[in-house]
C-alpha cells in the first residue's frame, strides 16, 4: 500500500502568499515587512499535503511568480521523484524552498497513510539509537550541533526554563501520549523551552524536541512566527510529547491561520483551509497544473 501512494502523481500545485507586517523569530528577532508562502500539494488520489516558509522579510518588492518557478520541476512527479528532486535541487534553490516542498511531500505522505506527520517523518522510532550516535537514522540532524545552527547560521539562543515538568493530559487528545511513547527512566531533567527556527528547518525541530523528551527533558514550546501548517504541526508535536504548548508571548506573534482541530489520530499536519478561505486570506496566487 505504501509503495502504490509513493507512485501517485501531484497533479497540482499551488502556493499562497500571505503578508504579515512584523513578527518574533527567536534566534532572529522581530522580522517586519514579511512574506509567508503556503504550499499545497496535491496527488491524483485527492489527498493533500501542505508546507509552509517564510518567502522574504524586509523586501520592499517581491515577485511570487519569479519565486515560484522551481515548483515547475514537480509537475506530474511521483512522490518518489518529488523527495529526489528536493535532494538534488537543494544546494541550488537553497534550504527555505527545500524545507518548503519536503513538509508538504511529508504532509501529503502522512495523509494519504492516515498517520501523524511525526510517526512517518520518523522521529519518534529513530531516536533510541540517535541517543548514542547522534544521528537520526537518515544521517540529518545531530543533537550536539543544534544549538548552533539558525537561520542565519550563527548561534542560537538557548533558552531555558523552571516551568513545571509535568507531562500534561492534552485536553481533546483523550490520553497522556508522552509516557506511552517515550518511556523514561527517573525524574525528568530540568525543562526546556523549543522556539521554531532554531535549530534548522522545522523538521529539525521536530526531531530535536522528540530527542530531548526522549531523553527526559520536560518541554515547553512556543508558536513564535508560525501562522499555518507548520504552527498546527507544532502544536499536535507538543501535545503528543506532553510538552507545554506557549502562544501569545510578550513578543509580536501574527494570527494563525486555522487552529489545530483536537483528534487522537490526526493525519500529516492536521492543517486544512478551504480554497475559498485562502483565497481571501492571501495576496498572491500560483499554480502549476
Amino acid at each position: 500500500m505504501e509503495k502504490e501512494e509513493m507512485d501517485r502523481r501531484i497533479i497540482r500545485i499551488e502556493l499562497f502568499e500571505f503578508d504579515v507586517s512584523c513578527c518574533y523569530h527567536h534566534a532572529r528577532g522581530k522580522l517586519e515587512n514579511c512574506r509567508y508562502g503556503l504550499l499545497k500539494l496535491t496527488d491524483e488520489g485527492g489527498e493533500t499535503g501542505w508546507g509552509e516558509c517564510l518567502m522574504s522579510v524586509g523586501e520592499k518588492h517581491f515577485d511570487l511568480v519569479n519565486w515560484a518557478r522551481f515548483l515547475y520541476r514537480f509537475q506530474k512527479s511521483t512522490l518518489t521523484q518529488a523527495f529526489d528532486t528536493v535532494r538534488l535541487y537543494r544546494v541550488l534553490w537553497g534550504n527555505v524552498k527545500a524545507d518548503l516542498v519536503e513538509m508538504a511531500l511529508y504532509d501529503l505522505k502522512a495523509r494519504s497513510q492516515r498517520k501523524p506527520f511525526v510517526d512517518v517523518l520518523g522521529s519518534f522510532g529513530s531516536f533510541r539509537s540517535a541517543r548514542h550516535s547522534g544521528r537520526s537514522e537518515n544521517g540529518s540532524f545531530h543533537l550536539e550541533t543544534a544549538a548552533a545552527r539558525s537561520v542565519g547560521g550563527g548561534p542560537c539562543p538557548d533558552t531555558e526554563s523552571p516551568f513545571s515538568s509535568r507531562v500534561r493530559q492534552t485536553a481533546g487528545f483523550g490520553h497522556t501520549v508522552a509516557d506511552r511513547v517515550f518511556p523514561v527512566s527517573g525524574l525528568f531533567q530540568a525543562g526546556r523551552e523549543l522556539h521554531p527556527g532554531c535549530c534548522g528547518s522545522l523538521l529539525d525541530d521536530l526531531r530535536n524536541a522528540c530527542m530531548l523528551r526522549q531523553e527526559g527533558m520536560a518541554l515547553a514550546m512556543h508558536k513564535d512566527y508560525l501562522i499555518g501548517p507548520a504552527c498546527c504541526l507544532w502544536e499536535h508535536t507538543a501535545a503528543v510529547l506532553g510538552a507545554d504548548w506557549l502562544e501569545e508571548g510578550g513578543n509580536p506573534e501574527p494570527a494563525r491561520l486555522a487552529s489545530l482541530q483536537a483528534s487522537e489520530r490526526i493525519a500529516g499536519t492536521g492543517f486544512q483551509l478551504d480554497q475559498p478561505v485562502l483565497f481571501e486570506k492571501s495576496r498572491a496566487y500560483f499554480v502549476v497544473i
